[in-house]
């Protein structure tokens, strides 16, 4: 297993006990897109990134720019910091990725951390889900109707090892787990966790973009439904491949 390093390209002590958040990949790709959004609507700075051998070899591609698939973006003006990652984090890595994140929490003096994430009941609900290292923040986040707390379950990757280590370590961290599709990328989703983000901690993050691009999939995914159905009461021909007897 290589290790894993993280390379600070921006001097973020005018920061003053900052909110880190975070997006990784996962259900619905939910994480990435909505810390994407974050970055993009408070037009954050870029200001660091990690790096492993054992990490996909890949760059990010952003208003013509390569940039890090892992990295740091911060704003001064709200007091914020995202941790972004567009590839998925190999489950070698996990650990020692979520202990440097809250090393690196605690290095910037960080009020708290809150990951973004996708999670998949089957249910066909837009619900948010919270789950936290401590229990005033659930109650924070139900009483400004930010999330539906969760009794029992598993949540895994480096969410779920950073949720473990701030209960045993005693440091507020909490995730925010949209209800999402597991088929394709979720951007209703995504707006649905910023939303509820935009209720927890008071950000203001814009979602129109997301809800546009959600309500274009939902349309789509229903004409391709309509379509497939259609096709299959017609019955396939021959030049479908259909097989032809006498």
């Amino acid at each position: 297993m290589s290790q894993v390093s993280i390379h600070q390209t921006s001097d973020l002590r005018s920061l003053s006990k900052p909110q880190i958040i975070l997006g990784f990949p996962g259900t619905g790709l939910v994480g990435s897109v909505a810390a994407s959004q974050i970055v993009d609507s408070l037009s954050m700075k870029f200001g660091g990134y990690f790096s492993s051998a054992d990490f996909a070899p890949l760059a990010a591609i952003h208003n013509y720019k390569p940039l890090p698939a892992a990295r740091i973006h911060y704003s001064e003006k709200h007091n914020l910091i995202v941790i972004i990652s567009e590839m998925s984090i190999p489950v070698s890595s996990s650990l020692e990725l979520a202990e440097k994140i809250f090393d690196f929490a605690k290095v910037v003096n960080a009020s708290a951390i809150v990951s973004l994430g996708g999670i998949s009941l089957k249910e066909g609900k837009e619900d948010v889900y919270v789950i936290s290292s401590d229990a005033q923040a659930v109650k924070d986040a139900v009483s400004k109707k930010a999330g539906k707390p969760i009794r029992e379950g598993a949540t895994t990757g480096v969410t779920g090892v950073l949720l473990t280590l701030g209960s045993l370590r005693g440091f507020p961290i909490t995730a925010l787990l949209a209800e999402a599709s597991e088929e394709y990328l979720d951007p209703k989703a995504a707006a649905n966790a910023l939303r509820a983000l935009n209720r927890f901690n008071g950000i203001n993050v814009d979602t129109e973009r997301l809800d546009r691009e959600g309500r274009d999939l939902t349309k789509s995914i229903k004409e391709s439904m309509i379509k497939s159905k259609v096709s299959k009461r017609k019955g396939p021909s021959s030049e479908e491949g259909g097989s032809m007897f006498g």
